[in-house]
């Protein structure tokens, strides 16, 4: 996590029922730290939609009993981070070539589509071997995927990139460390 001045930590065992309280912790942590100044209806959506899918992808893909949720404040940014010891990420493109985590060494930017849904393109960006940077690519026609008989699992990740100002993933080879970072600009320049 970036160097934050206000910073909370919160251990979630990843189970569905403990999804409503946690999200309901993390969302009163942030109206508290926010309280002069709270944030708007339409940035705390989109704030709670990136940790309802966070806690989600917890309970659904790390394999882990505890999954950890950092809230993290500056006087630009408000980040939210999920780590976990769990499985790393895996995305299937469009071209169902399986992308598995840790890559082969990137030798320079690889960008690839995974996911759309009609009007958005979810793509990646690898940059290093264990970071993805995921952004949005809007179509130019509108061309929709066949959503009833092919729903992705990677629908969450456009949720979260598209509420979010940046959204990216890290693995540590090393530590088996699984990062998921979600940053959210309070101050437009």
């Amino acid at each position: 996590m970036r160097a934050y001045s206000d910073q909370i930590k919160i251990v979630f065992d990843c189970n569905r029922e403990g999804i409503p309280g946690t999200l309901n912790v993390c969302l009163n942590h942030i109206r508290e730290k926010t309280g002069a100044l709270p944030l708007d209806d339409a940035l705390m959506a989109k704030i709670k939609w990136v940790l309802m899918e966070l806690l989600t992808n917890a309970v659904k893909h790390s394999g882990e009993r505890q999954s950890v949720l950092r809230i993290g404040f500056s006087e630009e940014a408000l980040s939210l981070e999920k780590e976990d010891y769990g499985k790393p990420l895996v995305l299937v493109g469009q071209d169902k070539k399986k992308i598995v985590w840790p890559l082969e060494e990137v030798v320079k930017p690889v960008d690839f589509p995974i996911y759309h849904n009609g009007m958005d393109s979810l793509c990646v960006r690898t940059d290093e071997a264990g970071r993805a940077t995921f952004f949005i690519e809007e179509l130019a026609e509108m061309e929709m995927p066949a959503l009833l008989s092919d729903t992705s699992e990677h629908f969450g990740l456009l949720i979260m990139t598209k509420a979010s100002d940046e959204f990216a993933y890290e693995h540590d080879p090393d530590t088996g460390l699984n990062r998921f970072t979600s940053t959210f600009y309070l101050i437009t320049h």
